[in-house]
Formats: structure tokens, sequence, C-alpha cells
């Protein structure tokens, strides 16, 4: 599986939307975001989410240490992250709003040894049922492809995400820049907040 380039594979429509958060984050067109922070950082108030004409789409703060709060511009919650550090396997909860009453989906790395596959399950509210993307990085983990399913199923990859670190110097902390490029149909809320866990996951 390391071989595979997934920066360069083209993306593919899924057949029905993907909706967990909220259908108004589903766009009929592909959205490229860039999601950036500091590598080294004790806060998520320094997450910016923009694409590349710098607009910006959401904003972050924090309340607790494991927990990360997506806003939309006018400073609403829309859905919260917070790691699970008793779990036996690496997990990341996703729960609508600021609170933890409903699960919006779970992000779990396939297991301890493995950084290279991460499943997102979640309730698809355009068909009512459970769904999943399966995360599939390559050998160094930086570049990884969103499938809509299996990929040895071939199931489609819908979303590409490319990690890179910038800014490397003696008087500064690097940043860390995740290119997100989100497929139509797709709730980009949902993708991104997936792609902050991944990079919380690879942090830990």
């Amino acid at each position: 599986m390391g071989g595979k380039d997934y920066q360069n594979r083209e993306l593919e429509e899924p057949q029905n939307d993907i909706v967990a958060v909220d259908d108004r984050f589903v766009f009929h067109q592909p959205t490229h975001l860039i999601i950036s922070s500091k590598l080294i950082s004790l806060t998520s108030s320094d997450i910016t989410i923009t694409d590349s004409s710098g607009a910006e789409y959401f904003r972050c703060n924090d309340e607790l240490v494991n927990k990360t709060i997506i806003n939309d511009l006018d400073e609403f919650p829309i859905v919260n992250i917070q790691s699970q550090i008793l779990s036996l396997k690496d997990k990341i909860n996703i729960y609508r709003l600021d609170t933890n009453k409903e699960i919006v989906g779970s992000i779990t790395q396939k297991s301890v040894i493995n950084v290279k596959k991460y499943t997102l399950d979640f309730i698809n509210h355009a068909t009512d049922k459970k769904d999943f993307l399966d995360f599939k990085c390559d050998v160094m983990g930086n570049n990884c492809g969103v499938f809509y399913g299996k990929e040895k199923d071939g199931a489609p990859m819908v979303c590409r995400i490319i990690r890179k670190i910038e800014g490397k110097s003696f008087v500064s902390s690097p940043q860390e820049y995740y290119y997100v490029d989100i497929s139509p149909g797709v709730d980009i809320a949902l993708i991104v907040a997936a792609t902050i866990c991944f990079s919380k996951l690879k942090k830990e």
C-alpha cells in the first residue's frame, strides 16, 4: 500500500451525498481547503481553515486540553472533537455543537503500530444509514486518500489530504499545513473535523 500515489489520483464524486454534520456544508462543486496551525501548540485557536484565496470557512477554539471546537464564521459551534484518553486504540470522537450529547462520528486508528490506516464511522443523513470513510496513507503518512468504502472493493476516493511542514527555523515554531481537496457531494465540515482528528492522532 505504501507505493500508492494518492497525491496524484483523481477524485470521484460519490453516488449519493455524504451528510454527517449538515447539508449546508455539502457543495456541488469541488472544494479546496487549507488547514494550518503551529506544529507545536497548546491551543486550537491558532488553527486556520481557509480556501486558497484566504477566505475563511470555519474557526476553532478549545475549552480543554483534549477538546477542540469548530465554529462557523458567526462563532456558533458546529462540532467539537474530543480524544479518548483511556482508549485501547487511538480514537477521537466528533460531537455535535459544543457538548458531548450526540456523536457525529468517530475516527479510529486501525492499530497502535499501523499509522497508515484510519476509519471514520458516522451516520449518513442522506441515506439514514451507518456509513464509513477509509483513510489510506502513503508510507510516510503525509499523503492520504479518503475512500467512501473499501479501496480494495473499488470504492471512490472522495477526498485527498496532503500534509506539509513549512517555516522550520530556530526562532519560531514550524507551521503544519493540510491541503484538502474534497469531491462534490461530501460534507466539508465532516472532512475538516476528520483532518483535525488525523493531525491529533499523528501527534500523539
